[in-house]
């Protein structure tokens, strides 16, 4: 990738800090009412957080929502965004049971501030929608949800806005001297049974003029995140009928698999037995069940200095750091085909649905039987070092008169690193795929048996035939059975000759069975991003006529963002390998020039025979939910922790190779001036105003060239650099009538604007190959093209939307209030996941197939529109001297329908991805003298994770989803605190299906978990 050197790095940024630290302008507090960041104090009690909250919505000159923190260093969950979920209009989705990414009224387009300004996370550095499972919760004192933006506000969210607020040391809450504040705590999951310690910790100093903090916050967790379903993803699936040439081995003669002999017809097969040829049914490639636990360590740090220096200027100056190690570890079971049949596997339970697809009426699968030829275990680890740091420096003006300013300037970065490792583990011979017996180098260890001379067993151990087993996805898990038949069956079901009948269950039990099939590290990237901000704001108090002041500013701002994804090429003979797989030959692959290793005009194969008894073999028999499934010899995932280590101590010279098709680097420079004019008469106030705004993209693309042999990606072919600029004008409009002292009406008009995320600018294409296994194929034993993705286009405008809000708020108590509001957002502009057929030629560079290949695409247009209702109740306000005057309550709803463009199977239209129609959130508290407790319940309905998904058709949905978490704490005095938490109490699991809610693809399964803890504050 090339280094690009900014200029404002070189000559503006140090000649700001310089003058920064000779005391000149540098930040907006301005900007802090800008965003609706109110005066809050430190509070302690659920009825106090939720007294606040409503506070910031009722004083907000904008409509936003807030939370906040109940004491020092404490917020209820676990991450930011587990606590974001429970605001109206709010999306969470989970990773590995904990709150991750987020999006805002159906939209993943939100933009993130940190204090008012711009913040870059180390989870979301070339996307848009936020990800704050890297942040712990302790850091913070509260956020806003900014749902209607003024002139005034950060661009660059189309839904919302998210503004994450920290603590200073010159906050109310605080008294002069010392405050110390911890907490240490340890919790356990119910399925991964570790402990896990976690602690936070706050000290600050102040006097009425100057103070400073710090607060640090460690994390450590072990979640239980265990998969079952198809094996790969959505795009690992296809269709397969029953016409002449469809792709079913047993249609020959009468075999276990049902007794299919009787219905062949010179027309094909008629599977289902239905009475007619030519259905079609949903395919998958294979079939998996992993156990699956991510091991996580989150540190966090705050620091925060802050001086009232005289005159009206005050300083502060804040760094805040994050870093996340996780080690998402799985190992388990796949039944395969190896990318050859489609129809490999009978649909022995299936339902027509109407509709035509390949020629003939789809049927959805609930139960597949296949002889796959292959059933492997599998390990695999994916490490994750995500790190961030973000400084801000500001000088705030206000000395009492008309005029009140602010300087600020803003500087972060941000890396993330993914290194991924895997190992297909073969119970199989190889003779399926013409490789159990393969050509090595003199002394390579392992058994001839009746190979060759020269050759040797690649699992001289293993099955060798065709095994038989059932995977059923009817009921609430999915079931596999057939573990007891004959796994040395020929293709047709038949016995072969001289070779003894023996159960499949057999040769799962012995680790001597097991030996290595496949090792490979691919797809992993390093992330890289910088950000400087710098701003001045301005506001001149005129309180003339209905005009009461003018808000006024500029903003520059430069992003600059390298994405380098790579692979691990290991030298084998002096040839770069990526898949060291014993079905790898190292022949050149039909690609002329290629690299070659053998002997007497016979080629040497990549993957050396490994016994998995010499690799830190563990026997697997959790599975989560699915059921029937044996326990299982894998490799230990831990054992390859240090990705590049192992794969270096097993082959020696290993590198980074980059993945030109994926790598790309922005920059994105703007310039934005607003002008914002308050005013109030009467009942009514408001503001309305203008934010210009002048972008400049430069997008750095990476050509690729010709397929390069043994999974190396293309041919790096050079760089081609894509320089556009785009402008936007974006006004708003904010009213508020005050009704009555309770009363409040709020209605708003914004035009709004978000960037790309950015790999839909930059990234270009790549393919994706496997082994073609198939014996009768003319490409036999090569590498043939099975897929890929294509996702950059510098020229994709960036998401634009007019939005519009009309919200009546009801007050009828300190820490009570309903409201109900009304949301339109017209998106004239948006991208969307899809997918197209393309002609792409396999690694020899011959094309011979078309194949699926995954795309962003430009939408036309849609319409996201719903109803918020919310409720935050303190019966004790409006109850007095009732038994229920300790109770409370926060419950909101929203309702969100929306239309994409895109249409299902059926001619229906499709809503926006990520998008849940039904929302609601059930909080409910109790709070008397030193004890408080809540319950909490999170819904979501189904929604669409992607469109087109399966040779371009059929839509991949995850269906409804909802969790239970509780908490309770007792005030041992007024300094010490013990608290419990409990999360995903009742094992809340994720399941996804396609198109239809029969044809089931996956599911993951969250644990329950709980924790106990001290809190302190002196």
């Amino acid at each position: 990738m090339s280094s690009r050197t900014k200029s404002f790095q070189k000559r503006f940024l140090p000649a700001v800090m310089a003058a920064g630290a000779a005391g000149s302008l540098a930040a907006p507090t301005l900007a802090q009412d800008d965003m609706q960041m109110l005066e809050e104090v430190i509070v302690t009690g659920v009825r106090s957080a939720q007294e606040t909250a409503v506070n910031v919505k009722r004083d907000s000159d904008s409509i936003v929502d807030a939370i906040s923190a109940e004491d020092i260093g404490k917020l209820p969950d676990v991450t930011i965004t587990d606590s974001l979920q429970r605001i109206s209009g709010v999306q969470v989705r989970r990773n590995a049971g904990e709150g991750g990414s987020l999006n805002i009224r159906g939209l993943g387009q939100v933009s993130t501030t940190l204090n008012g300004e711009s913040y870059l996370g180390a989870n979301s550095i070339t996307t848009v929608q936020p990800d704050y499972s890297d942040i712990p919760s302790q850091l913070f004192s509260g956020t806003q949800v900014i749902k209607s933006q003024t002139a005034a506000n950060h661009p660059g969210g189309i839904s919302g806005v998210v503004n994450l607020e920290t603590y200073r040391p010159l906050d109310s809450g605080f008294d002069d001297g010392w405050t110390l504040s911890g907490a240490a705590q340890v919790g356990r999951g119910k399925e991964t049974g570790e402990t896990d310690p976690s602690v936070n910790f706050l000290a600050n100093w102040r006097t009425d003029t100057v103070g400073f903090l710090v607060s640090f916050a460690h994390q450590t967790s072990n979640l239980a995140n265990t998969y079952s379903g198809m094996n790969g993803d959505a795009g690992w699936t296809g269709f397969a009928s029953e016409g002449a040439g469809a792709q079913y081995s047993w249609v020959s003669a009468d075999t276990q698999l049902g007794g299919m002999g009787d219905r062949v017809t010179a027309d094909g097969v008629d599977v289902n037995d239905n009475g007619v040829v030519g259905d079609t049914f949903w395919a998958y490639q294979g079939h998996s069940a992993f156990n699956r636990a991510s091991e996580r360590e989150r540190d966090g740090l705050n620091a925060a200095f802050q001086a009232d220096l005289g005159n009206g200027f005050e300083l502060v100056a804040e760094a805040f750091y994050t870093k996340m190690e996780d080690y998402d570890r799985q190992m388990g079971v796949a039944f395969s085909d190896k990318w050859n049949r489609w129809g490999w596997a009978y649909p022995s339970i299936s339902t027509p649905k109407g509709v035509e697809m390949s020629g003939g009426e789809l049927h959805t699968v609930q139960e597949f039987t296949g002889n796959g030829m292959r059933l492997k275990s599998y390990s695999d680890v994916g490490v994750t070092e995500a790190e961030s740091q973000n400084f801000n420096l500001e000088l705030n003006y206000d000395n009492g008169g008309a005029f009140t300013g602010s300087a600020r300037l803003v500087s972060g970065s941000a890396e993330q690193e993914q290194l991924n490792s895997y190992m297909d583990i073969d119970l199989a011979n190889g003779s399926q795929w013409g490789v159990d017996c393969q050509l090595y180098p003199a002394g390579t260890a392992g058994e001839q048996g009746d190979c060759a001379e020269g050759r040797l067993q690649t699992n001289p151990n293993g099955y060798q035939g065709w095994p038989v087993l059932t995977v059923n996805y009817q009921g609430d898990n999915p079931h596999w059975s057939g573990w007891d038949n004959n796994a040395n069956l020929n293709r047709d079901g038949q016995p072969q000759a001289g070779i003894a009948s023996r159960s499949l269950q057999s040769y799962v039990d012995d680790v001597n069975s097991y030996s290595l099939g496949a090792f490979a590290s691919e797809n992993n990237f390093l992330r890289e991003g910088d950000v400087d901000v710098v701003r001045f704001d301005g506001s001149y108090e005129i309180a003339r006529g209905m005009l009461d002041s003018v808000d006024f500013g500029v903003r520059y701002s430069q992003r600059s963002v390298d994405n380098f994804e790579f692979d691990l090429l290991s030298p084998v003979g002096g040839c770069d390998v990526k898949w060291k797989a014993t079905d790898v030959v190292l022949n050149g692959g039909g690609i002329e020039g290629a690299c070659t290793y053998g002997e007497g005009g016979e080629y040497y194969t990549a993957g050396v025979p490994t016994p998995i008894s010499g690799l830190d073999p563990i026997q697997v028999s959790d599975f989560g939910s699915a059921t029937g499934i044996p326990p299982v010899w894998t490799v230990n995932p831990e054992y390859m922790d240090d990705v590049e280590g192992v794969h270096n101590q097993l082959y020696p010279g290993t590198r980074r190779a980059i993945n030109p098709g994926r790598s790309y680097g922005v920059d994105l420079d703007e310039m934005s001036t607003y002008i914002k004019a308050n005013f109030s008469r009467g009942i009514m106030s408001g503001n309305v105003g203008v934010r210009v705004v002048e972008t400049d993209l430069t997008v750095d693309q990476n050509q690729v060239g010709s397929p390069q042999p043994y999974g190396a990606a293309n041919e790096f072919l050079g760089q081609v650099s894509t320089e556009r600029s785009y402008s936007d004008v974006l006004p708003s409009l904010n009213l508020r009538f005050d009704l009555t002292d309770e009363w409040v009406l709020r209605a708003a008009a914004t035009k709004t604007m978000a960037p790309l995320d950015l790999a839909q600018w930059g990234a270009g294409l790549a393919p994706n190959y496997a082994i073609d296994g198939e014996a009768s194929s003319d490409t036999y034993q090569q590498f043939i093209v099975i897929g890929g993705n294509s996702d950059g286009n510098p020229e994709l405008d960036p998401w634009r939307a007019d939005n519009y809000d009309l919200s009546l708020e009801y007050y009828l108590g300190p820490a009570s209030a309903l409201s109900a509001g009304l949301f339109y957002i017209d998106v004239e502009s948006f991208i969307e996941s899809g997918s197209v057929q393309m002609a792409l030629p396999d690694q020899d560079g011959v094309v011979r197939r078309e194949v699926e290949v995954s795309t962003s695409v430009q939408g036309s247009g849609g319409e996201l529109k719903g109803l918020e209702l919310s409720a935050k109740l303190a019966f004790g306000d409006f109850l007095y001297d009732s038994v229920l005057e300790d109770f409370g309550a926060d419950v909101n709803y929203t309702y969100s329908p929306s239309e994409s463009g895109n249409q299902d199977l059926n001619g229906g239209d499709l809503p926006f991805q990520d998008n849940s129609e039904h929302v609601f959130n059930l909080v409910g508290w109790y709070e008397s003298g030193p004890f408080q407790a809540r319950v909490a319940y999170n819904y979501r309905s189904e929604r669409v994770a992607g469109y087109n998904q399966t040779w371009g058709n059929g839509a991949l949905w995850q269906e409804a989803t909802g969790y239970v978490d509780l908490s309770a704490s007792y005030d041992i005095n007024d300094a010490v605190n013990v608290f419990f938490n409990a999360s995903n109490i009742t094992d809340e699991k994720e399941q996804y299906y396609l198109e239809f809610e029969d044809q089931f693809a996956w599911q993951y399964e969250y644990e329950a978990r709980y924790s106990l803890g001290v809190r302190a504050t002196f």
